[in-house]
């Protein structure tokens, strides 16, 4: 038992007030018996007592009357799990990620995420402080505000294309918290818990605040089907004028159902294949003219409809020319003539892209380059100046351990897994060099790495490209491979779809990105644009003039559905406490409640009681009440 507002109790002193009253009326005056009405005595006294009674009763009612508003307006509060609590400051972690937007039964996913964020805030008051994270919006600025904002905020949300990423909102949840300083708090996952939405490498921090997790969807999730990105052409850009073929992987479901798989390309049906889980459909497309092409593959939908689809958008361009600037070795050359004899590049004439040996020509050079290092490493020296003269800031080193090693990991577009690597040098940056790493071997050192100098790409090769070096010269992945150099990579190239939620790089010249949906973005060049939300063709410009289109697609991990159980939930969240039972979840909200807040009973009582007093005072004004008491006259005395 404690009170909200103890000084309130001090109004109970005006119990004093009846009792005073009371002792007041029991002054009577001296009483003279009349011998005559002697026999009237006994019912008199009778009587008398009657009135003791209830005048006793009523000191007692409207003392009891006092005190128990005294209680009502000091905020009683009775031990148990009542809705009375400290002022709480709350998080709510709504998980509206691209799975929420499943359909289970006849509702969302997100529907009944969103009932039960609104059973939790059953118990808020309004001196409570309340925040709403919507998980799948990562670009979403959070405020402060009521239990009644934050129901209207609940309400409001939709499913997000995006992946969420609930370790990064608990840590968030847990700051904000830290930095409310109110005494109280706790955050509120509500979520499907799905596996990947958690950071494998340890448990999520909130700090002291616990965190209270609704899992009542429970384990039931049937299996979800879905598309892998649409590659074009292998990853290589398709010629103008010759055809190409577009390969989607299809994903998940049930193993025995076969899947339609159709292409569009500018709104019109161009090919279909029927596949099963695990398997590619590869679709004929083209030729097309110079230019870009922009469709996207589909699937039958099924219980979770946004992961269905895969967008893409590639350039169509005429063959590039191809410049060598020194002695790029035997194999290079032939592999360069089989692509000439294909059509698919044009040696010589003013290049699109250069490709150096040792940096020959580097420093001159205004177009896409590839630098092939020498086989002779006395030669490095040389080329380090060159690359430094041309302002890139990485350099190649030969302090490499000896052994032989594969690429492990790949972002190339060509299959390099059976490559291995005798002889290698070491790619190092500078502080603070831009790159990006495209390929790793086995022991972490890069060996493909795309940079800029003075505004144009370049690639650095960590092997020369002969057959002592590594078998790639005598592998089925050469030609390819150097295709993808001259071809796939930089300017002119097919770039990787986007995702949901993520940042999109932009040209240095960008001055505006159109959306999916139409709403145009004032952007700088320097920058990124955040407000990825929906999938779709992005269109970038500059000024008025169409620089590239750049597709973005849901997050594959989405469309991984596997849920936590109980376990999961408490080895990925640090303090968890799991709520399995969504009939629960309203009474366990609110961690620190204090009890049943019971003003209101008591001033129901104090109602009762009050009518109760009028009634057993009005009960003695009846005729018999208002007969006073007879008294005998004193006797006259007799002279002397």
């Amino acid at each position: 038992m404690s009170f909200l507002s103890p000084l309130f109790l001090l109004a109970a002193a005006a119990v004093a007030v009846p009792l005073v009253l009371h002792l007041f009326h029991r002054q009577e005056g001296q009483r003279v018996v009349f011998p005559a009405l002697r026999y009237l005595l006994k019912t008199e006294k009778e009587h008398a007592r009657r009135i003791r009674l209830r005048q006793l009763l009523l000191l007692l009612l409207r003392c009891a009357v006092v005190v128990v508003l005294a209680l009502a307006g000091a905020r009683l509060v009775l031990a148990g799990r009542g809705a009375a609590h400290p002022p709480t400051a709350v998080v709510v972690l709504l998980d509206n990620s691209l799975s929420s937007g499943r359909v289970l039964g006849e509702d969302r996913v997100l529907d009944r995420l969103k009932d039960a964020a609104l059973e939790g805030l059953e118990a808020a008051t309004a001196e409570d402080r309340v925040w709403v994270l919507r998980v799948g919006e990562p670009w979403d600025i959070a405020v402060p505000g009521s239990a009644r904002a934050a129901r209207t905020r609940i309400l409001e949300t939709g499913v997000s294309g995006a992946r969420g990423d609930l370790s990064s909102a608990l840590r968030r949840a847990g700051q904000l918290l830290a930095d409310a300083d109110m005494g109280a708090g706790e955050i509120h996952l509500v979520s499907d818990l799905q596996a990947s939405a958690f950071d494998i490498s340890g448990a999520a921090e909130t700090g002291e605040y616990p965190v209270l997790v609704w899992r009542g969807l429970g384990d039931g999730m049937p299996a979800n089907r879905y598309l892998l990105e649409a590659q074009m052409g292998g990853g290589l850009p398709p010629l103008a004028n010759r055809r190409t073929e577009l390969a989607v992987g299809v994903s998940g479901g049930d193993p025995d159902d076969e899947v339609t798989v159709r292409l569009f390309i500018d709104g019109r049906v161009r090919g279909a294949a029927a596949v099963g889980p695990g398997q590619a459909a590869v679709l004929p497309i083209g030729p097309f003219a110079e230019g870009w092409v922009e469709g996207y593959a589909e699937a039958d939908p099924d219980a979770l409809r946004d992961d269905d689809r895969r967008w893409f958008a590639v350039p169509v361009r005429a063959p590039p020319r191809v410049g060598r600037s020194g002695d790029s070795g035997p194999f290079v050359e032939s592999a360069l003539e089989v692509l000439e004899e294909g059509g698919r590049i044009v040696l010589g004439g003013s290049p699109d892209v250069l490709l150096t040996a040792a940096g020959a020509g580097l420093p001159d050079s205004e177009v896409r380059t590839v630098v092939l290092p020498p086989a002779d490493p006395s030669l490095l020296p040389a080329l380090n100046r060159r690359l430094a003269d041309a302002g890139v800031e990485w350099r190649v080193r030969d302090d490499v351990g000896a052994g032989e090693v594969t690429v492990a990991e790949n972002r190339v577009p060509v299959d390099l897994e059976g490559v291995r690597i005798r002889r290698r040098y070491r790619l190092e940056a500078s502080p603070g060099a831009a790159g990006s790493v495209l390929a790793r071997v086995s022991d972490g050192t890069p060996w493909l790495v795309a940079t800029e100098a003075a505004g144009r790409p370049v690639l650095l090769i960590g092997s020369p490209m002969d057959d002592v070096a590594s078998t790639l010269p005598v592998d089925a992945a050469m030609v390819p491979l150097l295709e993808w150099f001259v071809t796939g990579w930089g300017a002119g190239g097919i770039r990787a779809p986007g995702e949901v939620g993520r940042s999109l790089p932009l040209p240095s010249t960008a001055t505006m990105v159109e959306d999916p949906v139409g709403v145009r973005w004032p952007v700088d060049g320097s920058l990124e644009l955040r407000s990825t939300r929906h999938a779709g063709i992005y269109r970038v410009f500059a000024g008025d003039s169409l620089l590239e289109l750049q597709a973005v697609n849901p997050p594959v991990r989405e469309s991984m559905i596997e849920i936590l159980d109980e376990a999961g939930v408490e080895r990925s969240i640090a303090g968890a406490r799991v709520v399995e039972d969504p009939r629960d979840w309203g009474r366990v909200a609110f961690t620190r409640r204090q009890g049943w807040e019971s003003w209101r009973a008591l001033l129901g009582v104090a109602l009762v009681l009050l009518l109760l007093e009028t009634w057993l005072a009005a009960s003695g004004v009846g005729p018999a009440a208002r007969t006073a008491p007879i008294s005998s006259p004193s006797p006259p005395r007799t002279a002397s």
